[in-house]
């Protein structure tokens, strides 16, 4: 009798003992960071928009300058696209003839005043931007994908934009990026923080310079991180060459 007690009771302890391990091995951490690889929904000439996308998060995950990407689709501002659609990701003959007739409208004094109203000053091309780090950095690194950095923080630090804009992307539908933000600053320029423990705006809104936009997360080595990346034109750009000098 005594020694069926024995086997039950290290039964269960090894069974109890699997579920402490599951448990723990089911701890949430921010992507790896080679993991930055366009939705399976996009092709190298489509993209079928999804619940969550933006003609802006999918002009960056396809590495495209989202004002050619409406050109390419006809697609006019504000940039309302639908669940379902289909995008063309490269220019086309038919649609560069639509484009240049659309060129012909704009001439109308009536077309330039409706674009004129439609467009906020404060993202216009001629803006004169000065940047900031989003956060207090600790060490760089180079970002798994081609592009972007890694900024280790500090804990509990807050990510704060790095010029005044408008937030064109809020949500975790991007692989790779976890919990990300896209702020358009003018028609040149978008910044993306990505990793985020949590997000403290909403797309759509307008944010200033140095405002807080998010909470830092953690990687799977446990630090605190931002990834960080900013683009000109759709085309991913060195943030060193253009966000003040760092220290040390």
């Amino acid at each position: 009798m005594k020694y069926s007690q024995n086997i039950y009771i290290a039964v269960f302890i090894t069974f109890f003992s699997l579920i402490l391990v599951s448990c723990s091995s089911s701890q949430i951490h921010a992507p790896v960071f080679d993991n930055h690889s366009p939705s399976k929904k996009s092709s190298s000439t489509f993209h079928m928009v999804g619940t969550g996308d933006t003609l802006y998060s999918i002009a960056w995950v396809n590495g495209k300058d989202y004002k050619e990407l409406a050109r390419w689709n006809n697609i006019a501002w504000p940039y309302t696209i639908y669940k379902g659609q289909k995008l063309s990701l490269l220019a086309t003959k038919r649609v560069t003839k639509k484009a240049s007739a659309s060129k012909k409208i704009r001439k109308t004094p009536s077309v330039k005043k409706k674009i004129t109203r439609r467009t906020s000053s404060n993202y216009k091309k001629g803006l004169k931007l000065a940047w900031q780090w989003p956060i207090t950095v600790k060490k760089l690194e180079k970002g798994g994908a081609q592009s972007g950095v890694v900024l280790v923080g500090k804990s509990g630090e807050l990510v704060r934009s790095s010029e005044g804009g408008k937030v064109v992307y809020a949500g975790n539908g991007l692989k790779g990026y976890g919990n990300l933000l896209i702020v358009m600053h003018n028609s040149e320029f978008l910044t993306a923080y990505g990793y985020n423990k949590r997000l403290l705006v909403e797309e759509g809104s307008v944010v200033k310079k140095g405002q807080a936009i998010a909470e830092i997360g953690n990687d799977n080595k446990k630090r605190h991180v931002l990834f960080f990346e900013m683009r000109k034109h759709g085309k991913a750009v060195s943030v060193t060459k253009y966000l003040p000098r760092l220290r040390g």
